[in-house]
C-alpha cells in the first residue's frame, strides 16, 4: 500500500473510455472500480502529470480514452474514500506512470459503491471536462 494522499486540494484524473460517455457525460460507472480492479479505482495525481499529460500516457500504452475527469482528494475523502500513491514503473509493454495513484473502495458493497460513484461523477461532471477542452480534438497540431 502506497503512501496516503493528504492534500484535499489535489486534483486526481480519471480517464473515461468513449463507452462511457453518454449524452456528453461521463457515466457514474466510469468513477468505479471494476470486479477486476479489486475495489481500487486508478487515477493520476495533477501533483505529478497535467491532465493532457495523463490522457498521452494512457493512450500511448495502447489504452482508450475519450475524455479525462478531475475529483479532488477531498471529494473522494468526503465520500469515505482514501486516496494512495501507486507509482507504476516501466514494463515490456507499459510505459512507467509515477503519477498513478488509487482511490480505494474497499469496505463498501457493489450497491453502495454505485451509490459513491454517483456522487462523484457530480463533483467531475460540476468540474467539467479537462481534456481534451471543447473545441479540441486529438488531432490537432501545432504548426510552427
Amino acid at each position: 500500500m502506497g503512501a496516503r494522499l493528504v492534500d484535499g486540494a489535489e486534483m486526481l484524473f480519471r480517464q473515461i473510455h468513449p463507452d462511457l460517455i453518454q449524452d456528453g457525460e461521463p457515466a457514474s460507472s466510469a468513477f468505479r472500480p471494476k470486479e477486476a480492479d479489486e475495489n481500487m479505482l486508478s487515477v493520476d495525481r495533477s501533483a505529478l502529470t497535467t491532465p493532457q499529460g495523463a490522457f498521452d500516457l494512457y493512450t500511448a500504452n495502447g489504452f482508450t480514452s475519450a475524455a479525462v475527469y478531475g475529483v479532488s482528494v477531498g471529494e473522494f475523502e468526503t465520500n469515505g474514500i482514501a486516496c494512495e500513491e501507486d507509482p507504476l514503473v516501466a514494463t515490456d509493454q507499459l510505459a512507467a506512470n509515477p503519477a498513478h495513484a488509487l482511490a480505494s473502495f474497499n469496505g463498501y458493497g457493489s450497491n453502495k459503491q454505485k451509490t459513491l460513484a454517483k456522487r462523484i461523477k457530480l463533483a467531475a461532471v460540476a468540474r467539467g471536462l479537462l481534456h481534451p477542452k471543447t473545441g479540441e480534438s486529438e488531432t490537432d497540431e501545432v504548426t510552427e
